[in-house]
């Protein structure tokens, strides 16, 4: 842990500003001196750490990674995915949870501004478009839930057609922006797969738009998502599109997946492919990122779907917000 020597907050904070200006050898000095004086600041050594990366002095680096997991009580930073990234350590399954949680927690409060200004994001409209292609709204209304709702854009995209929006996200920042909208009838904060474990109802469409990309292997939220939804329910989803294998880890910390590895788990699940289309979710460094959009339909009938919980009734009161 950090003594708070106050040297060694200023030698830290003098780092950062060399950093930032481009002065990485100076950098490396400062934060060299910020740990001489506190060895086991773990913020310190991935502050070295990003710094020697840059330099490609990618040992040293690998070096100061190690030192911040030993010392940090939890990766908040991501020194997993940057050790991945660099050959050091196997590609994680999905990214831990507490630095998705924190990089939202601190993105929540201008997400939506840069997501949609500044990089175009229009998943939750391709998939409107997607699910009202597969099919019309119902008379009544859909039960929708919003995996990995954010600050509610796809929420918003579907209060339209949903009778019922309940949304879940890892983030309790994204969660409290969220509720500030008023759109949810349901919006609690909780992990994708633990929240649909949790499920209390069945759902006619679970849409996850720009979630897929914080998870490498999908097969148990796809198996998860398939126990969630009605029989005929449908899943929507955006992605990133990768022909390289089943899923790959990004220099951005997004994973990419192959269609055909998301054709495979669709089947493997006892869900139909309705589409699965090329799209262009977002830009990244003001560049196209290919993606695609998905719609998968809960078809094989098992003796589990008589264990279907009713729906709360549409009559209920709107929107309980968080």
């Amino acid at each position: 842990m950090h003594d708070h020597d106050l040297r060694a907050d200023r030698r830290l904070e003098y780092g950062n500003m060399l950093k930032a200006r481009g002065d990485l050898d100076g950098a490396v000095s400062l934060y060299g001196e910020t740990l001489a004086l506190a060895p086991q600041w773990a913020e310190a050594h991935f502050a070295l750490a990003e710094v020697l990366e840059q330099l490609n002095r990618h040992q040293d680096a690998c070096a100061h990674y190690t030192d911040y997991l030993r010392h940090a009580e939890t990766d908040v930073l991501g020194a997993e995915i940057r050790l991945a990234l660099l050959g050091a350590a196997p590609v994680p399954a999905v990214l831990p949870e507490p630095y998705v949680r924190t990089l939202f927690d601190q993105y929540a409060d201008r997400f939506d501004e840069a997501l949609v200004t500044k990089l175009e994001y229009r998943a939750p409209y391709l998939l409107r478009d997607a699910v009202d292609r597969a099919r019309p709204a119902q008379p009544g209304g859909d039960r929708v839930l919003d995996l990995g709702c954010g600050t509610g854009l796809a929420g918003e995209a579907f209060r339209y057609r949903a009778s019922w929006l309940a949304g879940v996200d890892l983030s309790p920042g994204m969660v409290g922006m969220a509720a500030r909208k008023a759109i949810y009838d349901d919006l609690r904060e909780a992990e994708a797969i633990q929240a649909l474990a949790e499920q209390t109802m069945r759902y006619d469409i679970v849409i996850a738009a720009d979630v897929l990309v914080y998870m490498g292997d999908l097969v148990a939220l796809f198996g998860a998502v398939r126990a969630a939804l009605q029989p005929d329910g449908l899943f929507a989803f955006s992605l990133q599109r990768t022909e390289a294998d089943n899923f790959v880890l990004g220099r951005e910390c997004r994973y990419s997946h192959h269609p055909d590895y998301i054709r495979q788990l669709a089947e493997d699940a006892g869900m139909s492919v309705l589409a699965l289309d090329p799209a262009v979710c977002r830009l990244e460094a003001g560049k196209a990122v290919p993606g695609m959009i998905g719609v998968l339909q809960r078809t094989a009938a098992t003796s589990d779907d008589a264990d279907v919980v009713p729906a709360i009734s549409d009559a209920a009161g709107r929107p309980r917000g968080h």
